[in-house]
Formats: C-alpha cells, structure tokens, sequence
C-alpha cells in the first residue's frame, strides 16, 4: 500500500533537512552514521546473488548508491532507481547520467518485473502501522523479483525504537517471509544492530 499524504511529506521533509544539512556527497544525508555503516549494508545486499547481465530495481534508492557497488561488482547490471523523494532522485540523476530514477512511492508502483529487488534502508523509517505498510512492501518486491528479493532492516534486540527508527524482532521477519517463500535467508554477520533477508524464488 501507498504512504499517506501525511507520512510522505513526514518522509520527503526529513530528509529534505538532512540533503541541506549534508549535502550529496555524504551518507548521513540518506540517515546513515557513516559511510562503512552505508556501504556495508550496500555490500551485503549484493551478496544476494549473482546479477552480472540482470536486472535490479533499487527500492528507496536516495543517491543511487547501490548502482556504484553493483557495477563494480558485477559489471553490467540494468539498474532501474525510485524514491519517494524528488530531491534524492534529482541528486541521483546528477550523479549517474543516464541511469533511470524516478520519483514515486514504491507502495504504488506498477511497472515492470525485474531479476532481483533490493531495498537498503528503505523500511527503517517509523510511520504508523509500519510493519503492516512495509510487510505489504517487501511481499510486493519479491513478486516483482523474478529470481530473488533482498533488504535490510533494524534490529529490535539492539537498535532503538523511537519515533524515528523502526525495529523488527528476527522471529516475526522470518516468519513473515516464510509465508512468502521457503527459500529464505537471514544474515546477522556483519553489523549488531542490522539484518539482511534474501528471498529465493
């Protein structure tokens, strides 16, 4: 399901004070404390499969991030961008010509499949009913994703919740996710206070 018009503009306007604080060139612009924090994240989410000649869409991609590692990882990749906010994807856009990004609420897109569907960060933003709204979201993904889907999530055992963060308990994603797929993954290795979930067609 789409954000409410009152949540989206919660969303847009936060990190609209954060572009202007940081500007585009830092991952605490996008919410990350750092930039191994972001790139880890990055990293793990590409581990998912092998996307070398696939097709990947970017789930709240903010600065596109995401399209930098799997071009070096992988090569080619056929990368397609959305985020819900229009300055991020204006940024995106500026720092990758003629890679596409759009400006759109993921809850209500209706485009094409893709091989793989990858979300970094995208569902750690407390709105609420959260977990109802970003269940809806990571089941959507992974019937967009043709091979697999992959996003990362907070920790509820070790990161705070608070009217910023959302947190998740690894029982209730899993089995969640379980209803989905029985080829699900779980990756706990490489932050404390994040997880990764891989779902296999």
């Amino acid at each position: 399901m789409p954000y409410s018009a009152a949540d989206k503009k919660r969303i847009v306007d936060l990190y609209n004070r954060s572009l202007e604080e940081y500007g585009t060139q830092s991952a605490r612009a996008l919410g990350w404390s750092s930039e191994f924090s972001r790139n880890i994240r990055l990293e793990v989410l590409c581990e998912a499969g092998d996307m070398n000649g696939r097709s990947v869409l970017d789930v709240g991609c903010g600065f596109g991030d995401l399209y930098d590692f799997l071009r070096q990882r992988f090569g080619h990749v056929s990368y397609q961008g959305v985020d819900i906010n229009p300055a991020m994807v204006e940024a995106a856009q500026a720092k990758h010509p003629g890679i596409p990004f759009f400006a759109m609420d993921f809850g209500a897109y209706e485009g094409q499949r893709f091989d793989y569907v990858l979300a970094s960060g995208a569902f750690s933003f407390k709105v609420p009913d959260y977990r109802n709204l970003y269940f809806d979201s990571i089941k959507k993904m992974f019937e967009l994703g043709t091979i697999a889907a992959a996003f990362n999530l907070l920790n509820a055992n070790y990161h705070i919740s608070d009217d910023t963060f959302a947190t998740y308990s690894l029982d209730e994603v899993r089995d969640f996710c379980s209803s989905l797929t029985k080829n699900v993954v779980l990756r706990q290795d490489y932050l404390q206070h994040d997880f990764s979930v891989y779902l296999y067609r």
